[in-house]
């Protein structure tokens, strides 16, 4: 029987296996440059950051694993796409970023040791072996995140959100960047993206049913019933901790100048109004955060490479992954931050509507034509908005898309996508007839 207690439990768990480096350094930064737009901004970050996550941590966890996502489609595009996915939520960008963020934030303002390269490598070596020691037991994390590390990063972080707003640092400026020249809803959608949410989504569903699954719940509805109650918690928990942190953001403005991240901004903002003491809340919150997230996406790759090779087993995959996460750390942050929004623009879109076409597969007349047409498009838009990003598109092809909507809003792939959908299902009702 899965009791009110489990339900708890699991929610924890899933909070903070979602609250990891991109969570708390990215809002920090995006309602700084909201600016006096900031309420509107963070609502579009929890959208993109929050509900579609939680919508596709419920689809999968009745699925059973992420990988049946994209059992509709050819089988080298659903090793592409699972390779880039579980490589761009892995070792390559998330968890070198998260290494990074932990070290830079967490470790670098206690001031046990002066920055350097050779303090950076000892710390990623250190951080790493020690989140491989919980993967290497991976039936430890629900019991160990869940229990312990989320209500102490809950405390940490309720600490940090009611004396932020009840004595802000400044008034609140007007927006600036995209934020003075777009929507500030459609720019915060794009902006949830760097969350990766929806992508650990993906990988976290398979968790969420393994631990179903150990407490015998192995029905598709009590799954569905179970994950919504337990994710609902998670949902609440980060939406109230983004809406903090874009007002964080917003009234940072006495402390915020020359910031290149906005784990900077949460940094400079928790010391000021914390002192020597907001230095190790910070720590704490971040060497928590860090911690979880690591051990359950890392875990959640090697599960899915071991099950792809069929012949190299977790352990392996476990520690492959920590060596490249070490290594690819030492790049720094402020350079894994440049190429992650590229790399999101295109995969993320992708993933949105592989979640959209599970939810409404049962429906469709024709589930091969609507997959392979309206994902075909989507890829295409989203490479369009890729390039764009790096300034790379081609000028001829850039001056067409202009007049496209949503284009100047890296969305320029949401209603190509969305109508090739609706006509592909027209059509396979005519071919039915």
């Amino acid at each position: 029987m899965f009791s009110r207690k489990d339900i708890i439990v699991l929610g924890m768990m899933i909070f903070a296996l979602f609250l990891g480096a991109g969570n708390i350094i990215f809002p920090p930064m995006e309602g700084y440059t909201a600016g006096q737009h900031w309420a509107t901004a963070s609502l579009g970050f929890i959208l993109t950051g929050v509900l579609m996550p939680f919508i596709t941590l419920v689809v999968v966890s009745i699925l059973g694993r992420g990988e049946e996502l994209t059992r509709d489609l050819p089988k080298w595009a659903e090793v592409t796409f699972l390779v880039t996915l579980y490589l761009v939520i892995g070792s390559t960008f998330a968890m070198p970023r998260i290494t990074n963020v932990a070290y830079e934030m967490a470790w670098v303002p206690l001031n046990f040791v002066a920055d350097s390269e050779h303090v950076h490598m000892t710390f990623a070596i250190v951080f790493n072996l020690v989140a491989m020691l919980f993967m290497l037991k991976p039936n430890t994390i629900i019991s160990s995140v869940g229990k312990f590390m989320t209500p102490a990063l809950l405390v940490l972080l309720g600490a940090v959100t009611i004396t932020v707003f009840i004595s802000p640092l400044s008034d609140i400026v007007a927006p600036s960047k995209a934020y003075a020249e777009s929507s500030a809803l459609t720019t915060g959608l794009v902006s949830g993206y760097q969350t990766m949410d929806l992508l650990a989504a993906i990988a976290f569903g398979g968790i969420v049913a393994r631990a179903l699954h150990t407490k015998n719940v192995t029905e598709p509805k009590k799954i569905m019933k179970y994950t919504i109650a337990a994710g609902c918690i998670s949902l609440v928990l980060l939406a109230a901790l983004y809406f903090s942190l874009f007002y964080l953001g917003a009234t940072s403005d006495v402390v915020a100048q020359n910031a290149t991240n906005g784990g900077q901004i949460f940094s400079r903002y928790v010391n000021a109004l914390f002192g020597t003491a907001g230095t190790w809340i910070m720590a704490g919150i971040i060497f928590l955060a860090s911690l979880t997230t690591l051990v359950g996406v890392t875990s959640a790759c090697a599960y899915y490479f071991a099950k792809f090779s069929n012949r190299l087993p977790y352990a392996f995959w476990v520690m492959l992954f920590t060596v490249m996460t070490i290594i690819i750390s030492e790049t720094g942050l402020t350079n894994l931050l440049r190429v992650t929004i590229p790399a999101l623009l295109l995969i993320y879109p992708v993933a949105i509507m592989l979640v959209v076409l599970q939810i409404i597969r049962a429906k469709l007349p024709s589930v091969k034509l609507t997959y392979y047409a309206t994902l075909a498009v989507t890829v295409c838009f989203s490479l369009f908005d890729s390039l764009n990003n790096i300034d790379l598109l081609p000028t001829g092809l850039k001056q067409l898309l202009d007049n496209l909507p949503l284009y100047n809003n890296g969305l320029a792939w949401l209603i190509p996508s969305l109508s090739v959908l609706v006509l592909t299902m027209l059509v396979g009702k005519m071919v039915k007839k």
